[in-house]
């Protein structure tokens, strides 16, 4: 009887050990790395700048230019049609006569035909149609525009499109489109697209807030808006080395502030009077992404180095 008792009593005894050697908590797993974030670029958007994409069999480019200028309005309308105007300019008794047509031949492809750019300016529309050679016919891969009157001073046809030498490939050329809008008080914000031609295929390289200019001051709470005392004013643009092998480019972006009297208009620009007001440049890396054909960022946007 005695040696029962003290067995259960020892029994008795092992269970706060028991329960205390099982009470901690489990071990915690060790936490996730959080997923690196996406470098995001300084800037992008193409403002009112549209791009349509189309496969579409065309006359000749000299053909179209032509029939935009003929009397017949079906003939008119039919050339119209083929470079992408928007539908109000085709109906019937509406076909509007170009006020302006400018033709240029140039190679934005990668292979050695000379592409063309047939730019139509109409009342209420700046328009581009971007034609390719196919063996001896032609089509249209693209339609680019944007919305204009005849009395914008801001944007035309040749302020709308131009082009320059590839920055990738110093033998062909790529299509620059921009685009200005202004809000009426002295301040505009003007918009880059960037296009070249990949296997029979219209592509934006890159897209931006190429300048703007803030002349606005800020009011206070109850008290109207004093007068301007000047303008921050702001100049971007890519820029890179064409025969690095690696292909590395930087965004520059370029800030400063001018005086009310000294400021420019957007279509009458000084880029070197105004570059000596810019006092804040910025830099960030590119690299250009040949499956995408575009422009990715590779870091931060940083004070550029001092030279």
């Amino acid at each position: 009887m005695r040696c029962s008792i003290i067995l259960l009593a020892v029994a008795l005894g092992s269970v706060p050990l028991c329960a205390q050697r099982h009470s901690g908590s489990p071990p915690t797993a060790p936490a996730r790395p959080a997923p690196p974030q996406p470098i995001v670029p300084v800037s992008t958007g193409m403002g009112n700048i549209q791009v349509v994409q189309v496969n579409y069999g065309v006359p000749a480019p000299q053909s179209l230019t032509r029939q935009l200028r003929i009397d017949d309005e079906r003939t008119r309308a039919a050339a119209l049609s083929a470079i992408g105007v928007p539908g109000q300019y085709l109906q019937r008794g509406r076909t509007a006569m170009p006020r302006s047509i400018q033709l240029e031949f140039v190679a934005l492809g990668t292979d050695d035909d000379l592409d063309a750019l047939l730019t139509v300016e109409l009342d209420q529309h700046i328009v581009t149609a971007i034609l390719i050679p196919d063996d001896s016919n032609w089509r249209r891969i693209a339609t680019v525009l944007i919305p204009s009157t005849p009395d914008d001073p801001y944007n035309t046809p040749t302020t709308f499109v131009r082009t320059d030498r590839s920055m990738v490939e110093r033998d062909r050329y790529r299509a620059i489109f921009h685009v200005i809008a202004p809000d009426g008080h002295d301040n505009y914000v003007e918009n880059e697209a960037q296009l070249r031609i990949v296997n029979k295929h219209a592509v934006v390289l890159t897209s931006f807030v190429s300048a703007s200019r803030d002349c606005a001051t800020p009011a206070l709470p109850g008290k109207p808006a004093p007068p301007s005392t000047g303008c921050n004013v702001l100049r971007r643009w890519l820029q890179g080395d064409p025969t690095d092998p690696f292909k590395h480019f930087t965004m520059v972006s370029a800030s400063g502030r001018m005086s009310t009297k000294d400021v420019a208009s957007p279509f009458n620009d000084q880029p070197e009077f105004e570059s000596s007001h810019l006092r804040s440049f910025s830099c960030q890396p590119f690299l250009f992404n040949d499956p995408t054909q575009h422009f990715d960022p590779t870091g931060p946007s940083v004070p550029c180095p001092a030279r």
